[in-house]
């Protein structure tokens, strides 16, 4: 395939692979994903990047890691972060692409410098000549945490307002999905479409249309309890799984939209490709939600690529930093990211890392076998084969298996910083 044509990327907050129906799962999350992975081309073990979303589209849309701190919420180190990259929406644009999005994600937002190389970007944030009092003081509050300032009453406030509005993660895709398809109508071809679904992201609030294994007490119920108890392990066992039941309700909510945008779209023919930015956590570690661990609740994602002419199931382990470098290579373009296609060249192992307040953890993610350096002791080894989970750390059970990915880890350490430095010289350079 060498024509340009258009492209459909959707990014699904916060979706884990194991609970895609298309991937195992016990209950059927995903229908029309599931159709659309038979016929196309899916990846068993598609690793995200990092964990949070800034941190892990920076690496999608550019094809290497982050530095900055994955819990960073203030806009400036984002901005400066991207700036300095070329993006995949760059790098269309500039080959006649019209560019646009819809991402309900603040932050990820133009105002975090996501917009670079889009031609349209609607976040929702703007309220220029716009007169609804709220919307003005949900921007107000918003921009008052992306600048540093205290979280405590803005934060609070922000909140009540996005709830009252439905702003943010309270903004499900129904709300917008006519402004996409006016929108699209209107541009020429080629295009690239990039959606980013919130409605999988806490709190899971499927429509009653939607609700299979929830209802609106428990999902109204276990949205709330998790967050009372602060995201630890202090939910029952029934509550639990009613957080569970709401969370694949909303999966199966957003599988409604990608359903619904490629009928509406097929007649432009895109490629089309539907991804996770990260997963989530129901207490296999301790946790609820996505703090930064590299467990596999947290970085095993679904990835598939749809229309393409190509209908495979790839098994080997593959990092999303991939994705931007396939895409251009399905239109026939030079790869111009220092990632490599996903369709060419594949390792043996993949690299996932996230900065923690300046600590590095980093996971070496093999077909059967996983390596985390950075979160407990001397580091932590799992047989994914028998131990899916990742319950039993085995690394003084098979201290040789790990030696070859703490090499890797540190090989990588390594090349970073040489990396760091050669950039620092050639800006000095560029002062003289």
């Amino acid at each position: 395939m060498s024509e340009k044509r258009n492209i459909v990327l959707i990014t699904l907050d916060s979706v884990r692979a194991d609970h895609c129906s298309f991937m195992g799962y016990h209950r059927e999350t995903t229908p029309n994903i599931d159709r659309m992975a038979r016929k196309g081309l899916y990846f068993e073990n598609a690793i995200a990047p990092s964990v949070g979303t800034p941190a892990s589209l920076v690496g999608i849309f550019t094809g290497e890691h982050t530095h900055v701190n994955a819990n960073e919420t203030r806009a400036e180190p984002w901005r400066k972060e991207i700036s300095k990259r070329k993006t995949l929406a760059q790098v269309l644009s500039k080959a006649g692409y019209t560019t646009v999005a819809f991402n309900p994600n603040a932050f990820v937002s133009s105002y975090f410098g996501f917009n670079k190389g889009f031609e349209y970007f609607e976040d929702f944030l703007s309220c220029k000549e716009n007169k609804n009092i709220l919307k003005k003081l949900h921007h107000r509050f918003f921009k008052n945490i992306a600048k540093g300032g205290k979280k405590g009453v803005s934060f609070i406030l922000r909140n009540l307002i996005m709830f009252i509005s439905k702003e943010e993660i309270f903004r499900n895709w129904g709300s917008y999905y006519e402004l996409i398809l006016n929108k699209i109508e209107k541009v020429h071809d080629p295009f690239f479409l990039w959606i980013l679904i919130i409605d999988t992201h806490h709190p899971y609030l499927a429509p009653k249309k939607f609700r299979k294994y929830s209802n609106l007490f428990t999902m109204w119920y276990s949205n709330w309890k998790v967050q009372k108890v602060k995201w630890k392990a202090k939910l029952s066992e029934k509550e639990r799984k009613w957080l569970m039941g709401a969370y694949d309700d909303s999966i199966y909510y957003a599988d409604a939209f990608i359903n619904r945008i490629w009928n509406d779209l097929k007649n432009r023919d895109p490629i089309f490709v539907i991804h996770a930015d990260h997963g989530e956590g129901f207490c296999e570690h301790g946790f609820y939600g996505h703090p930064l661990y590299l467990y596999e609740e947290l970085v095993h994602v679904p990835l598939i690529f749809y229309n393409i002419d190509v209908k495979d199931k790839i098994e080997e382990p593959v990092s999303l930093l991939g994705l931007a470098p396939t895409l251009l290579e399905l239109i026939g373009m030079e790869n111009v990211f220092p990632s490599k296609s996903l369709l060419s060249e594949r390792n043996k192992w993949v690299i996932s890392k996230v900065f923690d307040n300046d600590k590095m953890k980093i996971a070496i993610r093999m077909k059967n076998w996983k390596f985390i350096m950075g979160q407990k002791g001397d580091g932590e080894l799992f047989n994914l084969k028998e131990d899916p989970q990742e319950q039993e750390n085995v690394i003084n059970v098979y201290p040789e298996i790990a030696k070859e990915p703490r090499k890797i880890v540190n090989n990588h350490i390594r090349h970073e910083s040489e990396i760091s430095k050669i950039r620092k010289v050639a800006k000095l350079l560029k002062k003289v």
